[in-house]
């Protein structure tokens, strides 16, 4: 892979965001810093979670997320998703280099296009919400719901599948999400 494509694939590649990733504009989110009024018991880490989603016990989990209001910044965020995720993946069935070699297939590129992306015909525009991405998270949002509706032309109609990978970006990369939806889809 020549350089300038490798610079673009690591500048998109980081495990977990520690804060924000640079494709999200956090001037229009309101971040809290304590736990919300009201709250009696200080609010889990992910290393106490992590038991539950290890075990299995996703009823328990369930209820523990919805009790614990993180910050939308909250490092336990950026742990959580992606290891929530994990759950829903069904073996190896994406392999790493598949989703690059699927952008350069579909794009001729790895670099993220300067013009719109046309999404595909499965995606309703007025559901396409971009959850504070920049300009350019919007083009890696529009590539990876591209890239899946390449890699799976099953899919019809999923209108919510653009604001969830919207979502998605804020807490990992967008290889990741198309390695998520894609395995998911995939298991069907």
């Amino acid at each position: 892979m020549p350089s300038v494509m490798l610079s673009a694939v690591l500048e998109e590649e980081p495990d977990l965001y520690e804060a924000f990733p640079p494709h999200v504009d956090p001037t229009g989110i309101t971040i809290l810093t304590d736990s919300p009024p009201g709250k009696k018991a200080p609010l889990k880490t992910f290393e106490e979670i992590q038991p539950l989603i290890q075990q299995g016990r996703k009823r328990e989990l369930k209820l523990l997320i919805r009790e614990n209001s993180w910050p939308i910044n909250s490092p336990v965020r950026a742990s959580l998703w992606p290891a929530l995720c994990r759950q829903h993946q069904h073996g190896k069935s994406m392999l790493d280099g598949f989703y690059w070699d699927m952008v350069t297939q579909v794009f001729g590129t790895v670099e993220l296009p300067d013009k719109p992306i046309m999404l595909p015909p499965f995606v309703e525009a007025t559901h396409c919400l971009g959850y504070h991405l920049t300009r350019k998270g919007r083009a890696v949002a529009d590539r990876v719901v591209s890239v899946l509706g390449y890699a799976c032309p099953d899919i019809t109609y999923s209108p919510s599948l653009y604001p969830i990978t919207a979502a998605l970006l804020h807490f990992m990369p967008g290889k990741y999400c198309f390695i998520k939806f894609s395995s998911g889809v995939l298991s069907l």
